[in-house]
């Protein structure tokens, strides 16, 4: 019998409404797509998990990149997260893994992450976000947001689980989603055994 590949997809992949400042229309349609290339592959065993970045701040969220989620303790969550995909894949074997992260994530990104200054982050303005309509979050989300640059590095669940992990790491990237499914498509079908190992690179949409 064929070994079986296992796709490990961010959560907010699978669905859209975790996402930090609620759901858009490109996090809606990258879910789908997402679902939609699952669904072309039953034979593909799927894990998700739960959301870092909701464990740690619940939900509405204002952005921060990966500095300020560092300096906020995520690296505790990111361990506990990592530890349990870590045992489910042991136990159950897979072949092949696919990890599919999110382009700019600060946790899940798999290859380029986001990156701004923690020292000047409004970490004041996280209580009042929580109480605004979703309207005025997404105008303040993307305030906060225009400071941010982007690393050629992961995420920090993604850099725990690469070092962990032997498969296929992919960013999902909700501006690009006919790339990111393609990209997708065919790491699903790929023979048995990933392309990455730990201490090595994996490849990036």
């Amino acid at each position: 019998m064929r070994p079986r590949t296992m796709a490990v997809v961010a959560p907010c992949l699978l669905s859209p409404y975790t996402v930090y400042r609620g759901a858009v229309e490109k996090d809606v349609a990258a879910a789908a797509a997402v679902r939609a290339c699952l669904g072309r592959h039953p034979d593909v065993d799927l894990l998700s998990f739960p959301c870092p970045e909701f464990i740690l701040l619940g939900f509405p969220r204002p952005p921060a990149p990966r500095e300020v989620y560092e300096r906020l303790g995520m690296r505790e969550v990111a361990e506990r997260v990592a530890a349990f995909i870590e045992r489910v894949i042991a136990e159950e074997a897979p072949g092949h893994v696919v990890l599919v992260g999110v382009k700019g994530s600060p946790t899940c990104a798999a290859a380029t992450t986001s990156s701004g200054d923690p020292d000047s982050y409004p970490y004041d303005l996280r209580e009042r976000f929580r109480s605004l309509p979703k309207g005025e979050r997404l105008r303040v989300a993307a305030g906060i947001a225009a400071s941010f640059g982007s690393v050629g590095r992961p995420g920090i669940l993604f850099e725990l689980l690469r070092t962990r992990v032997v498969g296929t790491y992919l960013d999902f990237d909700k501006d690009r989603i006919p790339e990111s499914v393609a990209s997708l498509e065919a790491a699903l079908r790929r023979d048995s055994g990933g392309a990455f190992f730990p201490g090595g690179r994996g490849c990036a949409v």
